[in-house]
């Protein structure tokens, strides 16, 4: 085989770039307006039923099968909406060129894309206080309503307490393990979380969103019980302590019962009320602390035949009855 001097093996090289370029071009020049235009209605056919659906695997199919137009950049703008992005689609056939491809400018800060998600439940948080800080904790204002809840899992007794504005407790009942408290309030207002005597254990304040608190078991309640301190008794303290002195009562008035009992003897004309006050009988009057029959100013008895019994002795006196006259007499007759 003859070789080739460089100058030959240079030419025969740009005759075949040459022919290679001819050729992509000829090619090139066939394929131009080749690909074939989507029927209108069924592009709008396949987004209405991409929109019926409206999930992303749809839009993502929709857009796999039409890439490009109106109702492409629709369906990437439901894809937005819903939160994914679109899938990569194959563009349809380029025509085949020579020319070197044309770098696009990327901006130096590029707009990140718009994802919209699902909302979350509200995840407010009441805030603990020390217990510490009790005595300088007041409720505020009552301008931001909200609601709290606290739930008892420590499996010990809760009670809960609100502190109001002038800083002093308000029992609101108590919480046995297991049970929970749902109470409407405001942002500014604490609540303090005590054992059953009282003590303080925790201190919430509310959060602007609707929160709950999950009490759980604290240190404090594995803390041993101290005994009560025993007082120290003085020599005065261990004397004796005197009998106690025997009820004395005043004048008009007796010991009954262990009660003083006022002393009321108003005659045989008289009666007691249920209540022990005495009452002349009917034609009697209280002279002098006694019932006795009325008077004139001279000491004699008005009328004593209107005594009581003294209709029914003058009866008997009148059929013969001896005795009953006599009575008549001593007890009826003018004196």
């Amino acid at each position: 085989m003859a070789r080739l001097t460089p100058l030959t093996a240079l030419a025969v090289i740009f005759a075949f770039t040459a022919q290679v370029s001819n050729v992509s071009t000829a090619f090139a020049g066939s394929e131009t307006n080749t690909t074939p235009t989507a029927n209108p209605d069924a592009v709008k056919s396949a987004y209405e039923s991409a929109k019926e659906l409206g999930t992303a695997d749809a839009w993502n199919a929709f857009l796999g099968s039409y890439p490009t137009g109106f109702y492409a950049d629709m369906a990437r703008a439901y894809l937005k909406k819903v939160g994914e992005p679109a899938a990569a689609t194959t563009a349809p056939p380029a025509a085949v060129t020579t020319a070197p491809p044309v770098a696009t400018p990327t901006p130096s800060n590029p707009e990140p894309p718009v994802v919209v998600t699902a909302p979350t439940p509200s995840s407010g948080r009441a805030g603990e206080r020390s217990c510490s800080e009790r005595n300088a904790l007041r409720s505020e204002h009552s301008r931001e309503p909200t609601k709290i809840t606290f739930v008892n899992q420590s499996g010990m007794y809760r009670a809960i307490m609100w502190i109001d504005f002038d800083g002093t407790l308000k029992d609101y009942g108590g919480l046995n393990s297991g049970e929970e408290l749902s109470l409407d309030t405001f942002r500014t207002h604490p609540w303090m979380i005590a054992t059953g005597p009282g003590d303080c254990l925790q201190i919430f304040l509310p959060a602007a969103e609707p929160a709950t608190v999950r009490l759980e078991r604290l240190a404090a309640d594995d803390a041993p019980i101290r005994a009560a301190p025993v007082a120290q008794t003085t020599k005065a303290e261990k004397k004796k302590a005197p009998p106690p002195q025997k009820l004395k009562c005043a004048q008009n008035y007796k010991l009954k019962n262990g009660e003083c009992v006022l002393i009321q003897n108003c005659g045989k004309n008289a009666y007691r009320t249920a209540e022990g006050d005495c009452f002349c009988k009917k034609g009697y009057v209280m002279r002098k602390g006694k019932c006795q029959w009325p008077q004139d100013k001279n000491g004699f008895e008005v009328a004593p035949w209107k005594k009581g019994g003294c209709s029914s002795l003058q009866a008997q006196c009148s059929q013969g009855n001896g005795g009953a006259c006599m009575k008549y007499e001593e007890k009826c007759q003018v004196n």
